[in-house]
């Protein structure tokens, strides 16, 4: 299994497109042990992405 890169310096395209290779490679595993930890990275990543969505300056809303 690859390491998984530091998700702090990339993009949240980046991440996304990462994301998809990831999935893509998980679909070409036997079922497993190696599979599910490629999903479970996956869906590590998939929260972390939708967090830096959400905390992105142009999508954050400012408390009055």
């Amino acid at each position: 299994m690859k390491k998984i890169p530091k998700a702090t310096y990339r993009s949240v395209e980046d991440l996304d497109r990462y994301i998809a290779e990831r999935e893509a490679e998980a679909a070409k595993l036997p079922p497993g042990g190696p599979r599910q930890s490629v999903l479970m990275e996956v869906s590590k990543l998939r929260i972390y992405a939708d967090v830096k969505r959400l905390l992105k300056p142009e999508t954050r809303r400012e408390v009055s």
